[in-house]
C-alpha cells in the first residue's frame, strides 16, 4: 500500500497534468477502487473534474461583472487557461484569483484588450477592500486640536480597507455599467484614471474617482510622508499659497469617509 505522502503526491500529478483523457496511465489511477455502479475511469474523472469545477466557482463568484464583460466563451476561455497555468499554492480560495489580471496582461489573447485585465483588478481591490481587517476611524475634530506648530510633521495611518487604482481604461465605467445593467461603452482613451476603494463605515464597499493631483498625495501619506511633504508635492499643480490649502481639503475629504485611522504627530 501506497504511504500517504506519495499518494498525494500521485494525486496532485492526477489532478495537474495535461487533460483527463491522457490520465488511465498515470499512478494515482491504479490506487482507485473500483465501486458499485462506478467504474475506475469514471470515478477518476469525478476527482479530476471537482478540482476544475472549485477553482471555476471561485473566478464566477470573484469576478462576477467580469464574467458579464466576457461572455460565455471568453469566460470559459479565460476560466480554463488561467485553472491550467495557475494552481493554487493557497489554503484558502479566497487568494486564488489574485495573479488573474497579470494572467490577463500576459495571455497573449486577453492581452489584446487592456481593459479586461484592468476590470479584474479593480474587482480585486473591491474584494480587498469588503475583506479587510477592522479599525478604528478617526475623526476631523482630532486633528483640529493639534499644535499648529506640529502641522508639518503631520502623518495619518489609514483604514486597512483604503486601496489605490490606477488605469489607462474605462475598466471602472464599465464595471459601473454592468452592475446597473447596461451595456459598457466604448472606451475612448482619455487617458490615466484614478481611484480610491474602501470599506465604509456601514461595511459597504465604496469607491470614487480622484484628480492625479489627489491621487498622487494620498498615494504619498499612505508610504507615511509628511503634510509639509505633501504640500510641497502639490506645488506641482498649483501656486504655493493654494498647496497648504488643496491638501487640508483633501484629508477633510479623507475623514468624512473614514479612511484616517490615526493621526501621528
Amino acid at each position: 500500500m501506497a504511504d500517504l505522502r506519495s499518494t498525494q503526491q500521485a494525486f496532485m500529478d492526477f489532478i495537474l497534468q495535461g487533460e483527463m483523457q491522457n490520465k488511465a496511465e498515470l499512478p494515482f489511477v491504479s490506487l482507485i477502487e473500483q465501486g458499485q455502479g462506478i467504474g475506475v475511469d469514471k470515478r477518476a474523472e469525478i476527482y479530476f473534474n471537482a478540482y476544475r469545477s472549485r477553482f471555476w466557482e471561485t473566478i464566477e463568484t470573484d469576478h462576477e461583472m467580469l464574467g458579464l464583460f466576457l461572455g460565455d466563451d471568453l469566460f470559459e476561455r479565460m476560466a480554463n487557461g488561467y485553472i491550467a497555468s495557475n494552481p493554487s499554492g493557497f489554503r484558502s480560495l479566497r487568494q486564488y484569483c489574485d495573479a488573474l489580471p497579470e494572467y490577463l496582461k500576459q495571455d497573449e489573447f486577453f492581452s489584446q484588450y487592456p481593459v479586461i485585465s484592468d476590470l479584474a483588478a479593480f474587482e480585486r481591490r473591491l474584494l480587498t477592500s469588503f475583506d479587510a481587517a477592522d479599525a478604528e476611524r478617526s475623526q476631523f475634530a482630532e486633528l483640529q486640536v493639534i499644535d499648529p506648530e506640529l502641522w508639518p510633521g503631520l502623518s495619518f495611518r489609514f483604514h486597512p480597507s483604503t486601496q489605490l487604482f490606477e488605469c489607462n481604461t474605462n475598466a471602472v465605467e464599465s464595471w459601473q455599467a454592468l452592475k446597473a445593467g447596461r451595456a459598457p461603452e466604448a472606451d475612448e482613451n482619455r487617458g490615466r484614471r484614478y481611484w480610491l476603494v474602501w470599506r465604509g463605515e456601514e461595511r459597504l464597499t465604496e469607491f470614487r474617482s480622484l484628480s492625479e493631483p489627489e491621487y498622487r498625495m494620498l498615494q504619498g501619506f499612505v508610504r507615511g510622508e509628511s503634510f509639509q511633504q505633501q504640500c510641497e508635492l502639490m506645488l506641482n499643480w498649483c501656486d504655493e499659497q493654494l498647496a497648504a490649502q488643496q491638501v487640508l481639503m483633501a484629508i477633510q475629504n479623507w475623514f468624512a469617509a473614514g479612511i484616517i485611522s490615526s493621526i501621528n504627530c
